[in-house]
């Protein structure tokens, strides 16, 4: 404020400021009483009239003549000082001892750095924070990142963003407290696993196991056990040991160990079969890839195949020809403008969605191979018919694929149905099918018959799983000797439950204490000998469980048979739901571990290429069991 705005107050008051008053004057002017001392008053008094104060409930600025409540304090006139008239309230400061009234704080100020969370509040969002890089699979070094810190002190800045060996340190706790769940909900039940090997970009070999289990309210239950490097040569003996290794530190005995699926590879098949003399079980999915490779194989059909993939390749990799395709699209107003997809030898049916995208999209590709003048990707009239009929062909592969790539459900049940319908599926014959497609379907159904001989141990394993499972338990796949095969099975094997159970009864247990008697309690007790006895005597009737079984009503295939377990069967079928328990969890292919080569690529990636053994293992166990 200038010293024009200042001095016509000054005038009006004179000296009543010190509180002599112009008695003889009527005009209403600015009065400051003597008893307020503070260095605020120079700038504000009361309206006074003849030297009587008018309203001392109300205080006025000299400055610019504004009214505000007085409640005896000085706050509101400080204020009023520091948002209207700046240069007035320095004068304040420099003429107090105690220099100006600080500014009201504002409320972030109590939360700024100097105020350190409470330790309970700290150690909570550390928590949170290491469960998200986990979770996330976040490299650990986020936590030194400018960018992430200056995100935390946004949301809180009394949080103290912990170090990157502080982070690293939690993990390992985190890990030994999830390891230390997982083994308990593996203990005592019987375990089936899957493994697989892979290479990270830091070119190190891991071997990695994955767990897998029925609890006791029938829910599948996967767990991923270990990472472990593997530095020595990948032998048969090698494999095993890196596999039992892992498994003992989850205390897990190899004779609690059902069965083990795997690809075809001869170091884990046996490793499996001759050093941990286990069960094992060819991954379905790998079997059916193999098979279709064999199939596709034949000559005319791996032509056109082949020149199919040059296509989407041309396609994926020239920009110019992909936005042309785009026009072409656009111009014949497909429904679906997508892009080709090329074949990958490693991924499962690939081939199938390669062939597929290529008939949907063939009006628009046939017709940017004809302006470039691409002779050399264009496919005959006959091929095109040829192809349309292999993916037809292919189709149930695919979807059998699918149906036995899930981890919630019973798969190695339906692996021998499921063989049987596609089976089924290439003795089909058209008047399209060309002398190679029918080489093709031959050599699918060859290669098939091979990969799972009758007299072979995983023949009869998969055939007692399909009959534990009520969606297949007619076996109507089988003979009708094997479907005894079976039955005798089974029947031995809830023979050994029930006799072990009875050899381990010393004597009835003791009754409990009889509550107060009704009516209907009385009605039970009288009936309650003849009763018990019917019962131990069904219970024992072991053949007859089995028979009343498999007169049940087979379920839907896409029906859950552990809902049915959980509701109905186990209850009717005591002793057969102990075996189908076991049988039931093993899994007909090995996804899951290879699912596990995903999250992996994601943690030992560019960024984090020289993450030590130890570390990798960790990060992979958290990533997929959290």
């Amino acid at each position: 404020m200038n010293e024009t705005q200042t001095s016509e107050p000054e005038k009006q008051t004179g000296e009543m400021e010190s509180g002599e008053v112009n008695k003889s004057t009527t005009d209403k002017v600015i009065v400051k009483p003597d008893n307020l001392k503070s260095a605020v008053w120079r700038f504000f008094g009361f309206w006074s009239v003849g030297g009587k104060v008018v309203d001392k409930s109300k205080v006025v600025c000299k400055l610019c003549d504004a009214e505000m409540t007085y409640h005896t304090t000085t706050t509101n006139l400080r204020m009023h000082l520091m948002s209207f008239h700046p240069a007035e309230w320095k004068k304040v400061g420099e003429d107090e001892t105690d220099g100006p009234l600080p500014k009201q704080p504002r409320l972030t100020e109590f939360y700024g750095p100097s105020k350190s969370l409470p330790a309970a509040k700290q150690e909570a969002i550390t928590k949170k924070l290491t469960q998200f890089i986990c979770k996330d699979m976040r490299p650990i070094s986020i936590v030194d990142g400018v960018g992430f810190q200056e995100f935390v002190h946004e949301i809180n800045p009394r949080y103290q963003v912990p170090s990157r060996g502080t982070v690293k340190n939690r993990i390992v706790k985190l890990y030994d407290a999830t390891a230390s769940t997982v083994k308990m909900a593996i203990k005592n039940k019987a375990v089936a696993l899957t493994t697989d090997g892979w290479t990270s970009l830091a070119n190190d070999a891991f071997v990695t196991v994955t767990a897998h289990v029925i609890t006791e309210d029938w829910e599948m239950k996967d767990f991923v056990l270990k990472t472990g490097e593997l530095r020595e040569s990948h032998t048969a003996e090698n494999v095993s040991k890196s596999i039992v290794d892992g498994l003992q530190e989850f205390g897990v005995q190899l004779e609690s160990v059902v069965a083990v699926t795997t690809d075809n590879a001869a170091n884990y098949v046996n490793a499996v079969e001759k050093h941990m003399k286990t069960m094992n079980l060819p991954c379905f999915a790998h079997t059916i890839n193999l098979a279709v490779r064999k199939g596709l194989g034949v000559r005319s059909i791996e032509n056109s195949v082949a020149r199919l993939k040059r296509t989407a390749a041309y396609f994926n990799h020239s920009t110019t020809a992909s936005y042309l395709l785009e026009e072409k699209q656009k111009q014949m107003e497909m429904p679906k403008r997508d892009k080709l997809i090329n074949d990958c030898a490693t991924r499962w049916n690939s081939t199938y969605d390669m062939i597929s995208r290529a008939l949907e999209q063939q009006a628009p590709v046939a017709a940017v191979i004809f302006d470039k003048k691409l002779s050399n990707l264009e496919l005959s009239t006959s091929e095109w018919t040829q192809l349309e009929r292999v993916k037809d062909i292919l189709r149930p592969f695919k979807v059998s694929t699918l149906a036995l790539s899930t981890d919630k459900y019973p798969t190695a049940s339906a692996v021998l149905p499921m063989r049987h319908v596609l089976l089924s599926h290439l003795r089909q014959e058209t008047d399209s099918d060309t002398a190679a497609v029918k080489e093709m379907k031959a050599k699918i159904t060859a290669d098939l018959n091979k990969r799972y001989p009758e007299d072979g141990d995983v023949f009869m394993f998969l055939n007692t799983a399909s009959y534990l499972d009520p969606r297949f338990h007619c076996l109507g796949h089988l003979d009708h000797g094997r479907q005894q095969e079976v039955h005798d099975k089974v029947l031995a094997e809830i023979t050994a439950i029930a006799a072990a159970e009875k050899s381990g009864e010393s004597e009835l247990p003791a009754p409990l204490e009889a509550p107060r008697k009704s009516s209907l309690s009385a009605m039970g007790d009288l009936f309650f000998q003849v009763y018990q006895q019917q019962t131990r005597a069904a219970a024992y009737d072991l053949h007859g469980e089995l028979v009343q079984y498999e007169r049940e009503p087979q379920l839907p295939p896409d029906a859950d048979p552990l809902l049915w377990w959980k509701s109905t069967g186990s209850a009717r079928y005591p002793y057969i739901a102990q075996v189908a328990k076991k049988y039931l969890t093993v899994p007909g292919t090995s996804v899951r571990s290879e699912r596990v080569f995903s999250s992996a690529g994601n943690i030992v990636n560019k960024k984090r290429s020289a993450l030590a053994p130890d570390h990798v293992d960790r990060l992979v166990f958290l990533a997929n069991n959290m």
